[in-house]
């Protein structure tokens, strides 16, 4: 059997840096792996664990930095990591991000069974990069996933969880799974990151999957992020230490 998860490095939330302009500072923050994308990893690092002859492939789009989150996906037990990284990749919103991950995956993992994503990433939440990597491929889609119930090489089954309503689902291979809810999984340990050094990060450009400048980056996106910035309260706290319930009261009197 052969599983894709597909991953990003995303700034770290509580570490947010902002620029003067008001806009996110990313060189100055620290970075992790996306939340989802970790539980979409334990979620395929399981499958593993329950079959022989599971090859585990770890895909990310990004600057070089993104080879640590590969590096982790190795250590916590992918057997291969590629890392698309591209100048011309840059700005690429989550129409073109499919398409490039869609080109990479048809090329270099063309047999594959399964592909695992997180639902969305915290630094965009748009939530649209599974269904359109899915599209791409022509392939079903499985998504706001809360637990996989089975998945082999010939059918998936998820609980889905959408509001307050589980959906039970089942579908014949290949196909995708979008992981919505947290999922347990290992911590690597120090040796684990050992056996990661010694795995190489196959590493591919926009040449390599046959695309121009014109087909990637802010020149192809057909939406682009204007601008981020923190939000301001207007409203004011009064705080009340004696005398609650009576001024309490004259408040809510008027």
């Amino acid at each position: 059997m052969n599983i894709v998860v597909c991953i990003k490095q995303v700034p770290d939330v509580d570490d947010i840096k902002w620029t003067k302009e008001n806009n996110l500072d990313r060189s100055q923050m620290l970075s992790k792996i996306n939340l989802y994308d970790d539980w979409a990893l334990n979620c395929a690092i399981k499958i593993k664990n329950q079959f022989k002859n599971v090859n585990l492939t770890a895909v990310s789009m990004g600057p070089m930095q993104a080879l640590e989150v590969l590096q982790y996906a190795l250590a916590k037990g992918a057997t291969r990591a590629i890392l698309l990284s591209d100048k011309f990749f840059s700005a690429s919103d989550t129409l073109i991000t499919a398409d490039v991950l869609a080109r990479a995956i048809k090329k270099f993992v063309p047999d594959f069974d399964i592909i695992i994503t997180g639902q969305m990433a915290q630094d965009g939440d748009t939530a649209q990069v599974p269904v359109s990597l899915a599209q791409k491929l022509n392939i079903v889609d499985l998504i706001y996933t809360q637990k996989i119930i089975n998945a082999d090489k010939n059918t998936v089954s998820v609980n889905q969880k959408i509001e307050n309503k589980i959906n039970v689902l089942e579908t014949k291979t290949p196909c995708l799974i979008a992981i919505n809810d947290k999922q347990e999984g290992c911590t690597p340990k120090i040796e684990d990151y050992i056996r990661a050094q010694n795995k190489q990060i196959e590493i591919y450009g926009a040449e390599d999957l046959n695309l121009s400048k014109e087909q990637t980056g802010l020149i192809a996106s057909p939406t682009m992020v204007y601008r981020a910035y923190r939000p301001k309260s207007e409203r004011e706290a009064e705080l009340i230490n004696e005398n609650i319930v009576d001024k309490l009261s004259e408040f809510l009197k008027g």
